[in-house]
């Protein structure tokens, strides 16, 4: 018998698939917030650099993905280094750059420093320094949370890893004030009950937060409503040139969604919208046991529009909107929850701004900001009646506070070493307290 082997060759063709991205921005005067025509921004070790344009822009393009550092020039002007700018195949880098005028540049011995901890708010002199989001994303422990990032900082502590309150000083953790893009907010935590700081999960979205300030001590007379600390939050702006998604998952995050991109490319407009949703609460959607029946389901949407540059100036409409809920069923031996008692919790946080800036000239500008901020919890306590076999709700409170923000500020650069700013700011608040308790099942 005869045997017949049949070699089969199959070729296969690889296709390439270009995962290069851009890194692109801004750059400008950091207290005249003018743009800097010119200016020289360069990968470091790499010959790939390119000068901004005359409305300060500049792009960088076919970035390789990796982790680079960023060094910025401009005559006149300290020279800015950046680390740790991560470039993924999926998104551009948004990149905007503030540069400080250099004062006096000596020929015999020239001593330079980087502090990546210099603040945003020149008006801030000691105990201060800000944070960007790649730092709180890779904090060890710090759950995508600013406020268990900074709870790493000298003189800062965390009393309880359950809840993000911090003290500074000693202080207490009601004393700390939370402000974003220039409007002060109430407590920006899920499961957060009002006249308090902290939460258990942070409403803040990493993913559309930039760089921030936080103070421990003698921060400037605009946080005149703070008594321990100041978290100086800002809303990026969204991708103006092309739209993106964004998709991941996270323990605490849960699930999330982001999308932004452009409005009107010429004018310069964009939109930036995220969402999250807790992954405990997806679980128990979908019949998953965590161990507990106290499961906590928290979700949040944050955003923020630009109208982009015109003869009005900028306009941007922020928010955030955020609820969070659980049951805790003390009578369930098998919950990690309660002590014998149970518990039914939920909170609300509403937070709407408006904030306009005008530039006067190359150097001063006017920033104000309008919003609302609202936050509630809603609480009820259950007891068991032995005598007549029945739970009743024993305890029943709900505390709303609402506030109105208004701030508008001057800034004026006279000299690199002289700087003015001045403004106003008014609060006006309100608050509605509902309690109501009993004795038992017959009352």
């Amino acid at each position: 018998m005869k045997k017949i082997l049949l070699l089969l060759f199959l070729s296969t063709a690889l296709f390439g698939q270009n995962n290069k991205q851009n890194i692109r921005g801004i750059v400008i005067d950091k207290l005249s917030q003018t743009p800097i025509s010119g200016a020289t921004i360069q990968i470091n070790n790499s010959e790939k650099q390119t000068v901004t344009d005359e409305k300060g822009n500049y792009i960088l393009t076919d970035i390789t993905p990796d982790r680079y550092e960023i060094k910025v020039s401009f005559a006149g002007y300290k020279e800015v280094l950046i680390p740790n700018v991560i470039v993924t195949s999926g998104k551009e880098v948004i990149l905007d750059i503030m540069m400080e005028d250099e004062y006096n540049k000596l020929n015999e011995v020239v001593i330079k420093s980087s502090n990546k901890a210099s603040t945003i708010n020149k008006l801030a002199t000691v105990s201060a320094r800000t944070f960007s989001m790649e730092e709180v994303n890779r904090f060890a422990g710090g759950r995508s949370d600013v406020a268990r990032l900074v709870a790493n900082f000298a003189g800062v502590s965390a009393p309880d890893d359950s809840r993000n309150d911090i003290v500074i000083r000693g202080n207490s953790p009601v004393g700390v004030l939370w402000r974003i893009d220039g409007m002060n907010v109430t407590n920006p935590n899920h499961f957060a009950s009002v006249g308090t700081t902290g939460g258990a999960v942070s409403a803040l979205n990493t993913n559309l937060l930039k760089n921030s300030d936080f103070f421990i001590s003698a921060f400037p007379a605009e946080y005149g409503n703070a008594t321990s600390g100041v978290f100086d939050i800002g809303l990026r702006n969204g991708n103006s040139k092309k739209r993106e998604t964004t998709l991941q998952m996270g323990v605490i995050t849960g699930l999330e969604a982001t999308t932004e991109g452009p409005i009107n490319k010429e004018k310069g407009s964009s939109y930036l919208v995220g969402y999250r949703y807790g992954l405990a609460g997806v679980a128990k959607l979908v019949g998953v046991d965590i161990g507990t029946t106290a499961t906590p389901s928290y979700q949040d949407l944050s955003f923020k529009l630009n109208s982009g540059t015109s003869k009005l100036g900028k306009l941007s409409l922020f928010g955030i909107l955020a609820s969070s809920t659980i049951n805790i069923d003390g009578g369930n031996s098998n919950s990690l929850y309660g002590n014998g008692n149970q518990v039914d919790f939920a909170s609300k946080i509403g937070i709407v701004g408006l904030n306009h800036f005008k530039q006067i000239n190359p150097k001063s500008f006017i920033s104000s900001t309008i919003g609302v901020n609202y936050s509630n919890t809603d609480q009820t306590s259950y007891d068991f009646d032995r005598m007549a076999a029945v739970s009743f709700t024993k305890e029943n409170s709900s505390v709303a506070k609402t506030a109105y923000n208004f701030s508008s500020t001057y800034n004026l650069k006279v000299s690199p070493t002289l700087f003015i700013k001045a403004g106003i700011q008014d609060e006006l608040m309100s608050l509605d307290l509902f309690y109501k308790t009993k004795q038992n099942n017959e009352i």
